[in-house]
């Protein structure tokens, strides 16, 4: 396969002189690589920092460091009228549907404002394409004079999925693009996406709080903690043999399908511990929260590990569910 996006030691802080801090370390230092076709699932609790990697990714922020390479390319330092012409190969969905759009805009002008923006097609060709787009995202064509109050929330992000098909891209990056859809209508957005992914041969960034939905649409799976990649594996592994104890704390609190499942899967008793990013200590960022955290993760960063074909983790304990020594941290 070949790589399609390339991040290399990604950070992005920003200044919180308001918290009484110099520096908030969003994005500390985090590389992943993601194929033409892949889907990679970026998944953490709130404020780990996921939703500025996309921004940072897509460019609309500037990163504090690392390096981003999209289709073979340097784009860490472009400015924006350099990346207006890389933007037509990645393309943005947004987590609220309600906001992501303008309201005074209808579907057509909605879904061809891209084509009209980077002059493609003429304008009977672009409404010819809006309805192709409708099609391919499950919408009535005849909605295309409609506007954005007049739809579902679920419909809503259909819209702005078909917005962001429009000029082809190769690379397609979601930001929680179902948290704010109810459970039945995330289904039919997540079915929607897998099949796009696949009929077009899409990338996929999706980001997402939550492990369960992230299994229905990557190939892959990054965990995120205040900043960090913890673990990354192909997404069975994650979920049947997850090695970081943060990994397994999520996919603990990931909810049963069937009461006669109630009681069969381990609990991960997690203690509230430190969770920001504001200057973190030394040593393991989880350790003031792990069950088995030990006197090295007080002192020591611990480094990526192999664990497996594919598989690392940043702990020094990787897949060990009670304290590996003496001198656990309380």
């Amino acid at each position: 396969m070949t790589e399609l996006l390339v991040v290399d030691g990604l950070h992005k802080h920003f200044p919180a002189p308001r918290r009484g801090v110099g520096t908030v370390r969003a994005v500390d230092g985090i590389s992943f690589a993601i194929d033409a076709g892949e889907a990679l699932g970026l998944v953490g609790e709130s404020g780990c920092g996921k939703s500025t990697v996309a921004r940072t990714v897509m460019r609309l922020y500037q990163p504090t460091d690392g390096r981003i390479r999209f289709a073979g390319r340097d784009i860490t330092r472009l400015s924006r009228r350099e990346m207006r012409p890389l933007w037509r190969d990645m393309q943005m969905v947004y987590q609220d549907p309600y906001s992501s759009l303008d309201p005074r805009m209808t579907v057509t002008e909605l879904v061809g404002e891209p084509l009209r923006i980077h002059r493609r097609h003429t304008p009977f060709d672009r409404r010819r394409r809006v309805v192709e787009l409708l099609e391919l995202v499950g919408l009535d064509p005849t909605f295309t004079h409609r506007y954005p109050h007049e739809f579902s929330g679920g419909q809503r992000q259909r819209i702005g999925i078909a917005r962001a098909l429009a000029l082809d891209p190769r690379l397609l990056i979601l930001d929680e693009p179902v948290s704010a859809l109810d459970v039945s209508v995330q289904a039919q957005v997540l079915n929607l996406l897998r099949s796009v992914q696949k009929t077009l041969g899409l990338a996929f960034l999706f980001v997402s709080h939550d492990l369960a939905v992230v299994r229905h649409v990557s190939h892959r799976v990054a965990v995120m903690y205040l900043g960090r990649i913890v673990e990354m594996a192909d997404v069975e592994t994650v979920y049947s043999a997850p090695s970081h104890p943060y990994t397994r704390a999520l996919l603990a609190a990931v909810p049963v399908q069937h009461p006669s499942e109630r009681g069969r899967r381990p609990r991960a008793l997690l203690d509230p511990g430190r969770r920001d990013a504001d200057e973190p200590a030394s040593g393991c960022r989880f350790r003031d929260r792990c069950p088995v955290s030990t006197a090295v993760c007080r002192d020591v960063d611990p480094p990526y590990r192999l664990v497996g074909p594919g598989h690392v983790a940043a702990c020094h304990h990787p897949g060990t569910s009670e304290p590996a020594m003496t001198g656990a941290t309380p």
